[in-house]
C-alpha cells in the first residue's frame, strides 16, 4: 500500500476532512518510517500476512480520519500502534483469524537458522497478548509508558505481563535447546 492509496481510501470511505488538508509529504514521512515495524508487530501478533496487511492499511485510514491535531512524531508512531493494537484486540473478540497465510518470515536472513526457527515456533505457541508485550518490548523497543500507551494497559501491569511471557517464552525455548545441543554431541 502506498500514500496515494490510502488517501483514496479515506476519502472513498467519507472522511470528514477535506483531502487537500492533508499534508501529504508529512504523512509520506511518517509512513516511511512506520510501516515496515507496523506491518511486522501485526504479521507476528497475529501470525498472519494477510490479516496484517489488511490491519495495516486500516490502521492507516483510522489515523488519517481521527489524527488528533499537535502530535509530534512519536507520539504519532505511538498513536499508529494503539490503533493497530486496538483493530487486533478487536479481531480477537470476533474470533476472527482462524484460517489464512501463515507468517513463514518477515525479517530478513538469520546467521542461525536454528535460532530462528525456534524463536519463530515460540513466538506461534505464545498467547496473542504475549507475542505482543514480547515484540513492542524488545523488537519495537519500547519501556513499560509506551507499550501501556500502545495497549492500552497500566504500566505496572506491563511490567508483570511482560515478566510473565519472558518466562514463558523461555520456558518454551530450554526443551528445544536442550534437545538441539543433545543432537549436536
Amino acid at each position: 500500500m502506498n500514500v496515494a492509496q490510502t488517501i483514496s481510501n479515506v476519502v472513498a470511505q467519507g472522511s470528514r476532512r477535506d483531502a487537500a488538508a492533508i499534508d501529504e509529504d508529512a504523512f509520506q514521512a511518517l509512513y516511511d518510517r512506520t510501516a515496515r515495524p507496523l506491518w511486522a508487530y501485526l504479521a507476528r501478533v497475529s501470525g498472519r500476512k494477510d490479516v496484517a496487511d489488511d490491519l495495516l492499511q486500516e490502521t492507516y485510514c483510522r489515523f488519517l480520519n481521527r489524527k488528533p491535531a499537535g502530535l509530534n512524531e512519536e507520539q504519532s508512531r505511538s498513536y499508529l500502534f494503539r490503533i493497530a493494537t486496538n483493530l487486533l484486540r478487536d479481531r480477537w473478540r470476533h474470533g476472527e483469524d482462524l484460517e489464512g497465510d501463515e507468517i513463514t518470515d518477515i525479517s530478513g536472513p538469520q546467521t542461525d537458522s536454528a535460532a530462528h526457527i525456534d524463536v519463530r515456533s515460540t513466538m506461534q505457541k505464545l498467547k496473542p497478548r504475549e507475542r505482543q508485550l514480547l515484540w513492542l518490548a524488545y523488537v519495537e523497543g519500547m519501556n513499560h509508558d509506551e507499550i501501556a500507551a500502545a495497549t492500552g494497559l497500566s504500566a505496572l501491569s506491563i511490567r508483570l505481563l511482560l515478566f510473565r511471557a519472558r518466562r514463558r517464552a523461555a520456558g518454551l525455548l530450554r526443551p528445544s535447546t536442550l534437545v538441539t545441543k543433545m543432537v549436536k554431541q
